[in-house]
C-alpha cells in the first residue's frame, strides 16, 4: 500500500495530523515535559531579548549619527557667499564630561539654523542644552563659563542624547588677518547638513557617534550572538534522551522519517517561537524605560532603540529556524536507527581525532609566538588570530575523549568510590552527553580571558603597553595652546593662579652661515617650557648658548657670529644653557637673548599669534578654559583635558566589558538550563536505582560525578589555553610573561567560580528530585 500523496486531500489531512500532534506534544507531557518547555522558551526569549538590544546598538548609532550631521555647518569653500554667518565648533569639557561650543558669529534673522534651535544668539547671548542648563545653575564651573544670558533651549532634534552638554555662544566679529582668510572657521556658513569628518581618538573634535561606532556595535553583538547561538543549541537539545526516544518509538510504530521530523519540528519550533514573542514583548516594554538608561557615557533617547521591523522578523525567523535546524539535525540518528536508541544501546568510544584541532591552535600560538620574537609581521598575526578561533572551536570538541578517557582511568583505580564508578560508567556510557552539557561554559570561560587581555592592551595598560615620557618630563603639570579666530584675554588669564603664557619669540638669523633662528623671552619663559640641568640657572639681561639635546642640531661654538635677518650680529657667548623638556612639545633655537640684554632692542620678534600657556595641574587648567570661554567665545584652549570622546579607549572597553560579562552570563544560563532539565530526565533511570537499594547519597554524588569530571576537563582545558595564548602574547609584545599572566589571574578564579556554579547547580537538583513516583517507574 503506497503512502498518499501530500498534495492530495488524504495526504493534506496525514500533515495537519502530525503537525497537530507536535502541537500538542509542544505543551509538554506530564511536570518533566512543563519544565522543559519552560526551559526552552525561557532561553528562546532570553537570547532574542539580548540579541535586540545589541542590534539597538546600531540603531542608537545611525540615530545619533544622523542628528549629528543634521547639525554640522555647511560652509561655503569658494567664500563667495554673501552670508555673514560664521560658527566655530569647540571642544571643551566639564569634569570629564564633553561640553560642545559653537561660536556664532554675525547672525542676523536670515541666517540659517541648526535643528532644534528658534533663534541664534547675538554677541552676550547663548542657547544651551537642557542638560548644560541645569547644569549652570548648580556648578560654577559651568557658570563661570557661561555669563551670557540664556535665550533658548536646544531641543531633541539638535542634540545626539538627552545629556549632552551644548551651547551656541554669540560672538563678536573681528578682524580675520589676510593669511587666515581661507581657514575653516572664516568660511561662511550656507546651510546644515554637512557630512561629518571622522577621527579616532581622545583628541577629536567631531561628534561622539561615527560610521567605526557602527562597526564596533555589530562587533559587540558578536558577544552576543554567538553565545546566543550555544545557548539556543542547548535548549534546543534539552531532554534530549527522551524526545529521542520519543522519536524512535514513533517511528518503530510505523511512522515515516519525514513525518518524525515533521513533528518534532513542529515542537520545536512552536516551543522556540513562544519564547521569541516573549523576548520580544519584554523588548518592547523595556524599550520606554530606556531612556534612563546608559552604557558607560554613552546614552541615548527611547525613539533610537527602536530596531526595524524588517530585521526584527528576521531574527524571530533566525532563532526559529536556527532552532528547528538543530533539533532535526540532532534526531537524525533516532529516526535512522530507532532500535538502538530504543534500546539505549551504549554510544562508541571518541576518536582521538577530536584532540587534533585543540593541538593544532595551541601549537600554532606558540608558533607564531616563536616566529614573531624578532619583529612581528601580518603573517605571524594571522597565524595568531587563527589559532585563537580553532583553540575556541576545538575546545568542546575534545571533551568527549578526555572525558571517555578519565572515566575509564578511574573505574580501573582500586577504591574508587561507588558514586564516582556508577558516574564514570555513565560516561562511558554516554560520553557525548555531559560535554554537551559544559560546552558553553568551557567556551566561555576562554572567551572571557582572552577579552580580559583585549581589553587591557586598548585601555593602554601602561604594564603591557608603556607610556614613555621624555626625560624629566612633568606628569602633572599641561601645556595648552591658545587658538582661535578671537584674541586671547592676555590679562585675565595672567591672573589666573597657577597659569603661564610663554612668550618666546623665534627670529630667523644665521648661525656661522647656516640658517637658523634665536629666542627672544624671559627667563621665565624658557624654564615653563624646559628644565634646566643641576646647577645652572638663567638671569634676565644676559645672552646664552642652547642645547636642547638633539644630535641634528649642533651648539655654536663661542666667539660664532650670529647674524638676523635685520642685520644685527649677535657674538655666542661662552655661557650655556642644558635644556630638558618638561611636555612633549618644545621651541627651540641657537640662542636665547633675554629681553633685557642690550641687543634684544635691536632684534624685530613677532608675537605669536597662538601663544603656550602652562598649567599647573588639570584644575588650573580648568580656571582658565573657563576665563577665556567667558571673555572669548571664540577662542579656546587646545591640549589634553582627560577627555574622552569618539571611538576612543575608553568606550571599547566599556562594550567590550559589556559584551563578556554578557557572554558569561548566557554561558551560565545555558549550563543551568542543560544542568537542571538533564536532572529532571534522570530521574527515572536514579527511580530505579533507589527501588534496588541506592542510597540518595549515591545517587545524588553520581549525578555530581557525571556533571562534574567533564566540567572539571572543561574548565582546566580553556584555563590551560588562555595561560598559553597569554604566554605567547608576552613574547609577541615583548614584556614579562609575569605582567600578561597577571592580566588573566582573573579568569583563573573566574574559571574557579564557574566549577562551584557548576557543581551547585548539579548537586542541589539532584539532591532535590530524590523523591519515587509511580509515574517515574511506570514511563519507559
Amino acid at each position: 500500500m503506497t503512502a498518499p500523496s501530500p498534495g492530495s486531500p488524504r495526504g493534506r489531512t496525514t500533515i495537519r495530523r502530525w503537525i497537530w500532534l507536535g502541537l500538542r506534544l509542544s505543551v509538554g507531557s506530564g511536570r518533566g515535559g512543563l519544565l522543559r518547555t519552560a526551559l526552552m522558551s525561557s532561553g528562546a526569549a532570553l537570547g532574542v531579548l539580548l540579541v535586540l538590544a545589541s542590534l539597538a546598538t546600531v540603531s542608537v548609532a545611525a540615530a545619533q549619527h544622523g542628528r549629528a550631521e543634521a547639525r554640522t555647518a555647511v560652509r561655503d569653500d569658494t567664500r563667495t557667499s554673501p552670508s555673514p554667518l560664521r560658527m566655530h565648533e569647540i571642544g571643551d569639557g566639564i569634569d570629564g564630561r564633553i561640553l560642545r561650543r559653537t561660536a556664532v558669529i554675525g547672525a542676523d534673522p536670515t541666517s540659517p539654523r541648526p535643528p532644534g534651535i528658534a533663534a541664534l544668539p547675538r554677541p552676550g547671548e547663548i542657547v544651551v542644552s537642557p542638560a548644560l542648563r541645569d547644569l549652570i545653575t548648580t556648578d560654577p564651573r559651568a557658570a563661570g563659563r557661561f555669563p551670557q544670558r540664556i535665550i533658548g533651549t536646544v531641543g531633541p532634534a539638535g542634540l545626539l542624547a538627552p545629556d549632552e552638554l551644548l551651547a551656541y555662544v554669540g560672538a563678536e566679529p573681528v578682524p580675520v588677518p589676510p593669511d587666515a582668510v581661507g581657514f575653516y572657521e572664516h568660511r561662511p556658513v550656507t546651510g546644515f547638513g554637512a557630512p561629518l569628518v571622522y577621527a579616532l581618538g581622545a583628541q577629536s573634535a567631531g561628534p561622539d557617534v561615527f560610521t567605526p561606532a557602527r562597526l564596533l556595535a555589530i562587533a559587540f553583538g558578536l558577544f552576543v550572538l554567538v553565545p546566543f547561538g550555544v545557548f539556543l543549541a542547548t535548549c534546543a537539545r534539552l531532554s534530549a534522551s527522551t524526545r529521542d526516544r520519543r522519536i524512535a518509538a514513533l517511528r518503530l510504530l510505523g511512522v515515516s522519517a519525514r513525518q518524525a521530523t515533521l513533528v518534532n519540528a513542529v515542537e520545536t519550533g512552536v516551543v522556540t517561537a513562544g519564547g521569541a514573542l516573549l523576548g520580544l514583548l519584554g523588548y518592547l516594554l523595556l524599550t520606554p524605560l530606556s531612556e534612563n538608561w546608559r552604557i558607560g557615557r554613552l546614552h541615548w533617547y527611547a525613539a533610537d532603540v527602536a530596531v526595524p521591523a524588517p530585521v526584527t522578523a528576521a531574527v524571530l525567523a533566525l532563532a526559529v529556524g536556527y532552532a528547528v535546524a538543530i533539533g532535526t539535525f540532532a534526531t537524525r540518528p533516532a529516526r535512522l536507527n530507532p532500535l538502538a536508541v530504543r534500546r539505549d544501546a551504549p554510544a562508541g568510544r571518541p576518536r582521538l581525532w577530536r584532540l587534533g584541532p585543540l593541538v593544532a591552535g595551541l601549537v600554532g600560538a606558540v608558533l607564531a609566538g616563536l616566529l614573531g620574537r624578532t619583529g612581528p609581521g601580518l603573517p605571524e598575526g594571522l597565524l595568531f588570530a587563527g589559532s585563537l578561533l580553532l583553540t575556541g572551536l576545538a575546545l568542546p570538541l575534545a571533551l568527549p575523549t578526555l572525558g571517555y578517557a578519565l572515566a575509564a582511568l578511574l573505574e580501573r583505580l582500586p577504591g574508587t568510590p561507588v558514586w564516582l564508578e556508577l558516574a564514570a560508567a555513565r560516561l562511558r556510557h554516554a560520553p557525548g552527553v555531559a560535554p554537551r552539557l559544559v560546552a558553553a561554559l568551557t567556551v566561555i570561560v576562554y572567551v572571557v580571558g582572552l577579552g580580559s587581555l583585549g581589553v587591557g592592551l586598548i585601555a593602554n595598560d601602561r604594564d603591557l603597553v608603556p607610556t614613555e615620557y621624555p626625560p624629566g618630563a612633568s606628569k602633572d603639570a599641561r601645556l595648552y595652546q591658545l587658538l582661535g579666530p578671537a584674541p586671547a584675554p592676555d590679562g585675565p588669564l595672567r591672573a589666573v593662579a597657577g597659569v603661564q603664557i610663554l612668550d618666546l619669540r623665534s627670529v630667523p638669523a644665521t648661525v656661522g652661515g647656516v640658517p637658523g633662528n634665536l629666542l627672544v623671552g624671559d627667563c621665565a619663559d624658557l624654564t615653563g617650557l624646559y628644565r634646566l640641568d643641576p646647577g645652572e640657572s638663567c638671569r634676565d639681561g644676559a645672552v646664552y648658548r642652547l642645547d636642547d639635546g638633539f644630535s641634528f642640531r649642533s651648539v655654536p661654538q663661542p666667539g660664532t657670529e650670529v647674524v638676523t635677518e635685520g642685520g644685527t650680529t649677535i657674538p655666542v657667548p661662552d655661557q650655556t644653557l642644558h635644556l630638558n623638556h618638561r611636555f612633549d612639545l618644545g621651541i627651540s633655537g641657537a640662542l636665547l637673548v633675554t629681553r633685557q640684554a642690550p641687543v634684544a632692542a635691536a632684534l624685530s620678534a613677532t608675537p605669536d599669534p597662538w601663544p603656550l600657556l602652562v598649567a599647573t595641574d588639570l584644575s588650573t587648567a580648568d580656571r582658565a578654559a573657563q576665563v577665556l570661554a567667558a571673555h572669548a567665545p571664540a577662542a579656546y584652549l587646545s591640549g589634553d583635558f582627560d577627555l574622552r570622546q569618539g571611538f576612543d579607549a575608553d568606550l571599547l572597553v566599556t562594550l567590550l566589558v559589556t559584551g563578556l560579562v554578557v557572554s558569561f552570563l548566557l554561558g551560565i544560563g545555558a549550563f543551568a538550563a542543560a544542568a537542571v532539565d538533564r536532572t529532571m530526565e534522570r530521574r527515572r533511570q536514579n527511580a530505579t536505582l533507589a527501588v534496588v537499594g541506592t542510597s540518595p547519597g549515591t545517587v545524588a554524588g553520581s549525578e555530581l560525578g557525571f556533571g562534574a569530571l567533564p566540567l572539571v576537563i572543561g574548565l582546566v582545558l580553556a584555563s590551560l589555553a588562555t595561560v598559553t595564548v597569554a604566554s605567547v602574547l608576552a613574547g609577541l609584545l615583548d614584556v614579562g610573561v609575569g605582567v600578561v599572566l597577571d592580566r588573566v589571574a582573573p579568569t583563573l578564579w573566574l574559571a574557579a567560580g564557574a566549577l562551584l556554579a557548576g557543581l551547585v547547580l548539579i548537586a542541589v537538583p539532584a539532591w532535590l528530585t530524590q523523591r519515587i513516583t509511580a509515574e517515574q517507574l511506570r514511563r519507559p
